[in-house]
């Protein structure tokens, strides 16, 4: 035994080794584990009632022997400020929260309309370490009954709640809802950011209303619709019913002062040549045999896009070159296969397509003159390509936000089948 303790006497590192096994052994076997005394948070929602604030918080707790389902919670807390409403949350949960997981943060319509929301989302994007590229939303109704809803979606459907809104810019929904992205608006010269928004309705009265008049983010209804889309609409029994019908919030200043809707949205993405797989629909077609609903897909796009300063103002010239496919007649593909000739685009069509895509456009670019919200970055790219015509152009106006007023938009369409 002598021995043995020389020569361990004689290595000290050996005896480190033990020393630590000694200490931190015990307190490693008997200290609580990271969940007891932590709450990962995956969504949080902002509600205002009256003169508070109410935060919602949907909870990933692992616990064994429970179900999926029962792992997943909404807890809530209500407090004069975002952080006190933080705070209490954090008492009804019986641990603290790190947002560091968060990919998703809700904020209600009410909360947008009555205020800078950059202000409601400071404290958790600076003190709480709430991620930038988290999915950043609102909704129509309570945050909170959003995030209840999305318990029973993503139990029953294994859909998160940031796939509802998030889409690929290449495939449909073709803008940046992070809150990053509303950021980087909201501190640029024209104050202006974008994002989406889901709906909640109750599931009575969309009862065989769902699958008509629910679309994916950039695609009208009647048109094809995605994995994802397919799977728009989450239920849970006795909760609302999540619905994306590819609407848009527009802010200014960190206030909601416009509304798009999917073909709005859509009208503005045909610059953006990024934005594919759209749908377009053309009613009361007249073609040999009568009258027919159709659905067109766009297959591919070019864009290509100039600007200058003509006779001292600025003008903003686009070419779009659309190709389109026939994706349903009176809102059937069998069709396609049964008369051929369907597929075949005359020139009266071509040219009511024109007409409709313009319209939309014209339209669409009214309601951001209206509201001086520049949303779709006309004003960067005059900076960008003739920068001392635009500062030139801006001394005149009593602030840069004001430029969107004064640009000539020349904007062709061409369409082709393809």
């Amino acid at each position: 035994m002598k021995k043995l303790i020389k020569r361990y006497t004689k290595n000290p590192m050996l005896l480190v080794f033990l020393l630590i096994l000694i200490f931190f052994t015990p307190l490693a076997i008997y200290s609580p584990g990271e969940n007891k005394i932590k709450g990962v948070v995956t969504a949080i929602g902002i509600d205002k009632t009256e003169e508070e604030y109410e935060v919602s918080l949907l909870t990933f707790i692992p616990t064994a022997n429970q179900t999926y389902k029962q792992q997943n919670a909404v807890i809530s807390g209500k407090g004069q400020s975002v952080s006190e409403a933080i705070y209490n949350a954090q008492l009804s949960m019986g641990r603290s929260v790190g947002l560091a997981h968060a990919k998703t943060t809700v904020v209600s319509e009410d909360i947008l309309k009555e205020e800078d929301v950059a202000r409601v989302v400071d404290h958790i994007s600076r003190v709480s370490s709430l991620p930038e590229n988290t999915v950043f939303i609102c909704t129509n109704g309570k945050a909170k009954q959003l995030l209840e809803s999305t318990v029973a979606l993503e139990s029953e459907l294994g859909l998160k709640l940031e796939q509802l809104i998030g889409f690929n810019a290449l495939n449909l929904y073709s803008i940046d809802t992070s809150l990053e992205a509303f950021y980087r608006g909201y501190y640029s010269d024209t104050h202006s950011s974008i994002i989406g928004e889901l709906n909640l309705a109750d599931p009575s009265s969309q009862e065989g209303h769902n699958s008509s008049n629910s679309s994916p983010p950039g695609q009208s209804s009647g048109g094809e619709q995605s994995a994802e889309g397919s799977a728009m609409q989450g239920q849970n029994k006795g909760k609302k019913t999540i619905s994306n019908q590819g609407e848009s919030v527009i802010l200014k200043n960190g206030e909601m002062v416009a509304k798009l809707s999917s073909d709005q949205l859509n009208a503005l993405n045909l610059i953006n040549p990024k934005s594919i797989n759209q749908i377009v629909n053309l009613n009361d077609v007249q073609l040999e045999d009568g009258k027919h609903d159709l659905s067109y897909r766009v297959r591919n796009k070019r864009v290509l896009k100039s600007t200058k300063f003509e006779n001292g103002y600025p003008v903003y010239m686009a070419q779009v070159i659309l190709g389109l496919e026939l994706t349903e007649v009176d809102g059937e593909n069998k069709n396609l296969h049964e008369n051929t000739e369907m597929s075949k685009m005359p020139k009266e069509i071509r040219d009511k397509l024109n007409l409709t895509l313009k319209k939309n456009f014209t339209q669409s670019l009214k309601i951001l003159v209206e509201n001086k919200t520049d949303i779709i970055d006309i004003t960067q790219e005059f900076f960008k390509n003739d920068r001392k015509s635009f500062q030139k152009f801006i001394k005149k106006l009593d602030s840069v936000d004001q430029f969107i007023e004064h640009v000539n938009f020349k904007v062709a369409i061409v369409v082709s089948p393809d």
